[in-house]
């Protein structure tokens, strides 16, 4: 492959080069002809500054610690303005793929270069230089196959718990919100969760504005939890012919009163259109008010999680006798409306329940939480997808959520990006992979 003029090298590959060493490290010097042993490569730096932290370096005899900094061309460093900032004055070595100018200290010293185009073997950057410039969506999926098993299970496993830290992230925004109260936040969370897609904004500003220690306080009258949440939700507002939400609305008018309830969500702000009747956030809410009124202590409810086809059984929850037959207030439904569906149940255990687990887990420490989250994917059949089929028609078995939002995640986050080389299964491919 003729590589000339083709402007494809990206800094990962630099990074992926440096990390594992994978150039001729053979009598290595830098442009200016002196010496160069490397005895540590320092770790990846992530945050603002030099790419590799504390790398411990031979130049010319003398042993340097310091940082590492990387740029396709020499040039790059004056491109991103390193010459002014003072992160990047401890820089030992600037490793380069082309090196097109001379980079100087403060004090007019060079830097010391080291240029990888001459060190790579063509093999190698062919394989680069194919999987990154393929206009294939997945672009390593003609040799999938080829990579070890271990490999791509790692990888996927390594990507979904990624994926569950990502969610847990905005649990943790919320719990810090409420000052650390694990209780009221996995109240909100729950609330946020039985939104779903479509209203989950809405039911978190409504379990915002109706504080948890409030419903303790009826947690043996349902009506009145009822009248609570439907009150908050603005549903009250309106003419009422019917007599049980009547009685929703006294009980509420009394109730908002009583503790000065605010801040409510208006009846507009709530998605009916192209919703099915049976996803109506009337029926949600009302059964949301189930829940808490079977499972008091929410926390608890989360935290003891142990099996699929337990949290499966418990998240089946009835909505009330009239909203059974009612999807909306004085408009009676032809059918019995059901319970929470059984796909239903399962998204409330992939986006509510195992980001919960893993907030869990990095809080207290304790890795078993993250393991009860990952059981938990790994008995929920895998959703279908335009991305899980594409992976299914290239060979992978795609069996369950645990499958399937690993695989998403990879797809969004490496193969939609080109971040082959941050993969260990395109890193195995472009390192070329040895016979078995």
């Amino acid at each position: 492959m003729n590589l000339q003029g083709t402007r494809v090298i990206q800094e990962n590959f630099l990074y992926f080069l440096w990390k594992y060493q994978y150039f001729n490290v053979q009598s290595l010097s830098t442009v200016e002809g002196e010496s160069i042993a490397v005895e540590s490569t320092g770790f990846r730096n992530n945050f603002a500054g030099p790419d590799f932290k504390e790398a411990r370096i031979r130049i010319a005899g003398m042993q340097w610690v310091g940082s590492v900094e990387m740029h396709v061309k020499a040039s790059d460093w004056f491109r991103h303005g390193h010459q002014s900032d003072e992160n990047y004055h401890n820089v030992i070595l600037h490793v380069v793929w082309e090196a097109d100018r001379a980079v100087l200290r403060a004090d007019g010293k060079p830097i010391p270069t080291l240029a990888l185009q001459p060190l790579v073997k063509p093999e190698v950057l062919n394989r680069y230089v194919r999987m990154v410039n393929t206009p294939e969506r997945i672009p390593c999926h003609h040799s999938l196959k080829k990579v070890k098993a271990i490999t791509r299970l790692s990888m996927v496993e390594r990507v979904l718990v990624s994926r569950i830290q990502g969610k847990a992230e905005t649990f943790n925004h919320l719990l810090h919100a409420n000052g650390q109260d694990w209780e009221e936040t996995a109240y909100q969370w729950l609330a946020k969760g039985f939104g779903f897609k479509t209203n989950a904004d809405n039911m978190l500003s409504l379990a915002r504005s109706l504080p948890l220690k409030v419903l303790q306080k009826h947690r043996n009258n349902p009506e009145q939890i009822e009248a609570l949440f439907f009150g908050q939700a603005g549903f009250l507002d309106v003419e009422i012919k019917d007599d049980y939400p009547g009685r929703l609305q006294r009980e509420y008018r009394f109730l908002r009163s009583k503790y000065g309830l605010k801040n409510r969500v208006h009846y507009n702000d709530w998605h009916f259109a192209r919703v099915r009747p049976s996803n109506y956030p009337t029926l949600r809410l009302s059964q949301m008010v189930s829940f808490v009124l079977t499972f008091p202590h929410i926390f608890r409810f989360f935290a003891e999680v142990s099996d699929y086809k337990s949290v499966m059984d418990d998240l089946e929850v009835h909505q009330s006798e009239y909203w059974q037959s009612h999807y909306a207030i004085d408009k009676p439904s032809n059918r019995t409306l059901g319970t929470l569906a059984k796909g239903s149940r399962q998204n409330l255990i992939i986006n509510t329940t195992v980001p919960f687990l893993a907030a869990l887990a990095k809080a207290h420490d304790r890795h078993e939480y993250l393991e009860t989250a990952l059981n938990l994917l790994a008995g929920i059949p895998a959703e279908r997808n335009h991305i899980t089929e594409l992976w299914t028609g290239y060979g992978w078995n795609v069996s369950s959520a645990f499958d399937s939002q690993g695989l998403i995640q990879l797809y969004n986050h490496h193969c939609a990006e080109k971040r082959c080389v941050d993969c260990a299964i395109g890193a195995e491919l472009i390192q070329g992979i040895p016979p078995r």
